[in-house]
């Protein structure tokens, strides 16, 4: 009896949810409309306006996830203005799903997190599979197998009693792509190393579109679910311990380029009166490494790198690039390393890398097999990861 009542209940649940549901999407129809353009068919939601509309909603959103989207997508369907087959991705998270790599742990399973970090690895986009049907030879019954694990699932028996020898029909795919993603080193403190994390992304988010934010060197911001990976042994055995990913909602780029930079009047007013000053050189040197005293030849050199030069194109159309390096050489304790340090520091996009990881390989990139997507990637360097910007 007590069974059937709770079977009763998540069915009126479900009901209630799709309505309200739909009741939220109807109230920001203009602007989901407004923001869907040409061949997308993104629903962007933003949790802030998601849970003011239905609290119940928003907490079942981080509690059951994958329900929760799926019941949004559904919802969607049903609505004759959106667009057919549209996807849900959520654009934030409350503030106490926010977490850093390293506090990611098993109580987090099954639930709605967000991540930030840079990318380090991306595997190429590939197909996968996520639906095959298969035609019984017996009695010509069409039976579908949903592909969830990592070896590809075929049905084990017909209604009819047949076991095996099933008849291959088609096969549902979608693009995937396998991204590591690193702990910014602004969020480290003293010697910790860098945490990683491995994210999956499928459908949209393989777009070439969003080629840019997944490009290793990006600062990014991951809103996902935790799922858990199973570790099989040299054997092929299956271990208790199990390793972690996200399977990634939605992908957002968290580093604005040297054009993105708002400057308003005020800024812009401070800088040009900033620069008409006639003691502007002396100004930024003695604002370099001001712990420092002397050096100013070191510091004036320092200073023009920041600033970097002008790229000049010669009339027989050679190009010569604008970037100043600078190579400081000198005995131990004169304080290279702390100019580096503040210049680090200083500089908008900049990486700081000293001993192992200034090997050829540290700087540029080095290849790496991909254990999840069985290929090859290019995990990126210092000099990638500070591409437009320093390298010390």
């Amino acid at each position: 009896m007590s069974n059937e009542g709770e079977g009763a209940v998540s069915a009126v649940n479900q009901d209630e949810f799709l309505s309200e549901a739909k009741e939220f999407f109807e109230v920001n129809r203009k602007a989901i409309i407004q923001s869907m353009s040409g061949e997308n068919r993104v629903v962007h939601v933003d949790f802030d306006e998601f849970s003011a509309h239905s609290p119940e909603l928003a907490e079942n959103l981080i509690e059951r996830p994958e329900e929760t989207v799926q019941l949004l997508e559904v919802s969607l369907e049903e609505l004759e203005w959106a667009p057919n087959d549209a996807r849900v991705r959520f654009i934030s998270l409350p503030k106490g799903q926010e977490l850093y790599i390293r506090n990611i742990r098993s109580r987090h399973l099954g639930k709605m997190i967000t991540i930030e970090g840079i990318v380090r690895q991306a595997s190429e986009v590939r197909p996968l599979v996520t639906n095959a049907k298969f035609e019984c030879p017996s009695c010509g019954t069409i039976i579908s197998v949903l592909q969830i694990d990592k070896k590809f699932k075929e049905p084990t028996r017909c209604s009819c009693g047949r076991r095996g020898g099933f008849k291959e029909i088609s096969k549902d795919m979608v693009d995937a792509q396998v991204i590591t993603i690193e702990e910014a080193s602004d969020n480290l403190h003293g010697g910790e190393q860098p945490k990683r994390m491995t994210i999956f992304l499928k459908e949209d988010l393989v777009d070439p579109t969003m080629e840019m934010r997944t490009t290793p060197g990006s600062r990014v911001k991951i809103v996902g679910i935790l799922k858990e990976i199973a570790i099989s042994s040299s054997s092929g055995a299956m271990l208790t311990r199990f390793d972690l990913a996200i399977e990634s909602n939605n992908i957002i780029p968290l580093e604005e380029s040297f054009e993105d930079i708002d400057i308003d009047e005020e800024d812009e007013r401070a800088i040009k009166e900033l620069a008409g000053s006639p003691d502007f050189m002396k100004k930024m040197v003695d604002s370099i490494a001001p712990s420092i005293w002397g050096h100013r030849n070191v510091k004036t050199a320092l200073a023009f790198q920041l600033f970097g030069g002008v790229k000049k194109q010669r009339s027989d159309g050679t190009k010569m690039r604008g970037d100043v390096h600078v190579l400081l050489v000198g005995d131990p304790g004169v304080a290279k390393s702390v100019m580096l340090g503040f210049i680090a520091g200083v500089a908008p996009k900049a990486r700081y890398v000293s001993g192992k990881s200034a090997s050829a390989a540290g700087l540029t990139a080095a290849v790496v097999k991909d254990d999840v997507l069985k290929g090859w990637g290019l995990e990126a360097g210092a000099i990638v990861l500070a591409n437009k910007g320093i390298v010390c």
